[in-house]
C-alpha cells in the first residue's frame, strides 16, 4: 500500500511528464545513444538523430524523403520482412534483427524495434524506429559457440572419463567415456 507522501510525489511526477517542455523531448532524442528515425506512412525518412546518422555513415540531409529500405543488405530473408509489415499493418510494434548497409557499403546487424505512430482517430501516420549495432555481440556470441564445440569436441574424444562441473557441482559438460561410466 503507498503512503500519502507518495501518492503526492507521484501526482507531482506526472504532473512534470505531462507538462514536460518539447524542447526537452528534441533534446534527448537528438542526444539519445540509440540511433532513432521517423518515417512518414511509406517508409520515406523525415527525421534521423545524430546516433543514426553515426552508425549509418549517411547525414540526414542525405536520409531525408529515401525509403527506409535504403539500409537493406538484402540478404535478410523476405519472411523477416513479411511478419515487420504484418505487425505493423495490424498497429503492433515489431523487433528483430536485420542486416542493414552502411553508406560505404559495410554491412551490420541492427537489433531493431518499429513502433507505429497513431493519430488522434487511430490512424498510422508515422513509424518510429530505435535501433542499435549489435554486430560486434553477435560475432562474440558465435566465436563463444564456436569455442564451447571445439572444448566440447576434444572433451568428447578423450578417452579419459571427464565432467565438468558448475559452482554448484551440477555437471554442464561429460565426455562420452564418462557417460559409458554413468
Amino acid at each position: 500500500m503507498t503512503e500519502p507522501a507518495d501518492n503526492v510525489v507521484l501526482a507531482e511526477l506526472k504532473i512534470a511528464a505531462e507538462t514536460l517542455p518539447p524542447e526537452v523531448f528534441r533534446l534527448a532524442v537528438e542526444q539519445a545513444a540509440v540511433a532513432i528515425s521517423i518515417t512518414d506512412a511509406k517508409a520515406r525518412i523525415v527525421y534521423a538523430n545524430p546516433c543514426f546518422e553515426k552508425m549509418t555513415g549517411y547525414s540526414c540531409e542525405e536520409l531525408l524523403g529515401k525509403n527506409q529500405s535504403i539500409l537493406s543488405y538484402k540478404v535478410t530473408p523476405r519472411l523477416v520482412y513479411d511478419s515487420l509489415w504484418g505487425q505493423l499493418e495490424r498497429q503492433h510494434p515489431w523487433n528483430g534483427l536485420l542486416v542493414n548497409r552502411r553508406k560505404d557499403g559495410s554491412r551490420y546487424l541492427a537489433d531493431l524495434t518499429i513502433t507505429p505512430v497513431l493519430n488522434a482517430i487511430g490512424e498510422t501516420t508515422h513509424y518510429l524506429g530505435l535501433q542499435r549495432d549489435v554486430t560486434e555481440v553477435h560475432q562474440l556470441e558465435h566465436q563463444v559457440l564456436n569455442q564451447r564445440a571445439l572444448i566440447e569436441k576434444a572433451v568428447d574424444a578423450t578417452q579419459v572419463a571427464m565432467v565438468l562441473v558448475d559452482t554448484q557441482l551440477q555437471p554442464i559438460l561429460r565426455n562420452r567415456s564418462y557417460k559409458a561410466l554413468e
